[in-house]
């Protein structure tokens, strides 16, 4: 690559930092930030932006299909040639978005990643809007700095600050917890979510979709009429991504039996990787599948510098699912009511639902942390809010 090449790519890379620093400032007197929670999200994007360098490094050292991504190889079934040709769902999707960057102005891969933290931190500050809206009842600051601490583990960013589909599902993501956060005033983001996730794997979308749509079910300021045709809508659109999504799964009918071999046959698939993480997914009972799609690796498991920073995080996701439940259990015993936002259900939701369906088709460890990386913050927030209002609530009532 030419030195003007580079000297473009820079000038570029640092006009996304400055542009998304200065819209948060914008964006955060809009809102009435604290001056803590707009440093905080000025740190947070800064931070964000920094591991598409690390996420640049580790794919240059290991490889991936973030850089066939990027040179528009990942698949080229469709035999194309202009931009349109690449047009499509998943990975067509993916290589339609970097058709003109990466081919036309001949941006490199380094810059590609910049581009999309830069589109993924769009979702991540969606979420923390939600986070900043519904901070613990608390007048403490250091309890606000460890709530909004939680954007910062790291497997978030890692995988969604570089070329992706896990970038387009963050802003996904972002879109539908924006638009529950504010309904009906924001349904458009809600929708636009849920296309997106759908179009980008179609499986998130269907999953994200019917969390939505129970979610919408549920708020009391929406009237029967209008959760009537919405539930028509999402009835008749529901059947056809799930015809799409059966299709793009090759079944040859639509039944239990098919399910179960297009599970065997992608778990066959992933072993003729010969990937180092790979796990025995198939012995083992829900219990094992599911804590070893959430909790591991765990520390008996690492192998190098990546591994520590995933196990450390899923020690900590473990610690936090472990006080929810006694918290959960205390309360229940002292008749104690934790009130915690519909939207931070509807996260936890997604999350355990894209855990079931993960650990019914994934047997890499490696795999399934980036796969989860993009729910797991639903998990964080759901526990420390939890926690934080069964402290106060237990404060009230002694």
């Amino acid at each position: 690559m030419g030195i003007e090449v580079m000297g473009v790519e820079m000038v570029l890379i640092f006009g996304l930092l400055v542009l998304l620093l200065w819209v948060n400032v914008r964006l955060g007197r809009k809102i009435g930030f604290s001056k803590m929670q707009m440093n905080i999200l000025q740190v947070l994007c800064i931070y964000h932006f920094l591991f598409s360098f690390v996420f640049n490094y580790y794919l240059q050292k290991n490889g991936g299909d973030a850089i066939r991504y990027w040179e528009l190889t990942a698949d080229i079934s469709q035999n194309p040639v202009s931009w349109m040709d690449y047009w499509g769902s998943r990975t067509f999707f993916i290589q339609w978005l970097n058709y003109i960057p990466s081919k036309v102005l001949g941006l490199g891969f380094l810059f590609g990643n910049v581009l999309y933290a830069f589109i993924s931190f769009l979702g991540i500050r969606e979420i923390y809007l939600v986070a900043v809206k519904y901070c613990p009842e608390t007048s403490s600051k250091w309890i606000q700095i460890g709530w909004l601490g939680l954007f910062f583990l790291p497997n978030l960013h890692f995988w969604s600050a570089g070329v992706g589909k896990e970038a387009l599902l963050v802003l996904g993501m972002g879109w539908a917890v924006k638009g529950m956060g504010d309904l009906p005033r924001h349904w458009i983001f809600l929708a636009l979510g849920v296309l997106l996730s759908f179009w980008v794997r179609p499986i998130a979308g269907v999953v994200l979709g019917g969390v939505a749509w129970v979610y919408l079910l549920s708020q009391p300021g929406i009237s029967f009429p209008a959760k009537s045709a919405v539930s028509i809508l999402v009835v008749a659109v529901g059947i056809l991504a799930l015809n799409r999504v059966f299709i793009s799964m090759h079944l040859e009918e639509y039944s239990l039996e098919a399910v179960v071999q297009f599970i065997a046959g992608q778990q066959e698939f992933l072993r003729g990787f010969g990937a180092g993480s790979e796990v025995n997914m198939e012995e083992y009972g829900w219990g094992q599948k599911l804590w070893t799609f959430f909790f591991r690796p765990f520390w008996h498991e690492v192998r190098d510098f990546w591994d520590l920073a995933a196990v450390v995080e899923n020690s900590l996701a473990l610690v936090l699912l472990i006080g929810l439940v006694l918290g959960q259990v205390y309360a229940w015993y002292k008749k104690i009511r934790l009130s915690i936002p519909g939207v931070f259900y509807a996260g936890l939701a997604v999350m355990v639902l894209m855990g079931v369906v993960y650990a019914l088709t994934l047997n890499n460890l490696g795999i399934m942390v980036r796969m989860k990386s993009t729910y797991m913050v639903f998990l964080y927030l759901f526990s420390i809010y939890g926690l934080g209002t069964f402290k106060v609530q237990s404060v009230k009532s002694n």
